[in-house]
């Protein structure tokens, strides 16, 4: 496992499922970045921007009502504090993610559907990092 210092990159990643999550954990550690993992979508946004993620990996389909973590990239998107935090969704919704292409796109959100590669995830990672403005477009796979 690589070192891990204070000047890591900090991803969190939001998924309600602990298979995913402990993946994703193996993944992003083995590229040198720390990672917080929620299993739940917040209501606010009051930790997001108090633990300050360089980056934020969020399923859209959470919870009982599914689509809270489209409602949480949405508050990520509308807030000041949260607006330039890249953003890379990873999905299986993928007939729901073709129809928001275009808010995505003019978002900057990054896109990985699942199932995925780990080469996928991992290009998508390193590109939303060297790439935090929101003048990026969108990547669907």
């Amino acid at each position: 496992m690589p070192n891990q210092t204070s000047n890591s990159t900090h991803v969190l990643v939001v998924n309600d499922t602990e298979e995913i999550l402990d993946l994703f954990r193996v993944i992003l550690e083995n590229m040198g970045h720390r990672m917080t993992a929620w299993s739940f979508s917040p209501d606010d946004l009051a930790t997001v921007t108090e633990i300050k993620p360089d980056l934020i990996i969020l399923d859209l389909m959470l919870g009982p009502t599914e689509l809270q973590g489209w409602a949480l990239l949405q508050k990520i998107r509308m807030t000041p504090a949260t607006e330039d935090i890249p953003v890379i969704v990873c999905s299986a919704a993928i007939n729901w993610v073709r129809e928001q292409e275009g808010w995505l796109a003019a978002n900057a959100v990054k896109v990985v559907l699942k199932p995925f590669k780990v080469a996928h995830l991992e290009h998508a990672v390193e590109h939303a990092l060297a790439l935090p403005d929101m003048a990026d477009s969108s990547e669907f796979s």
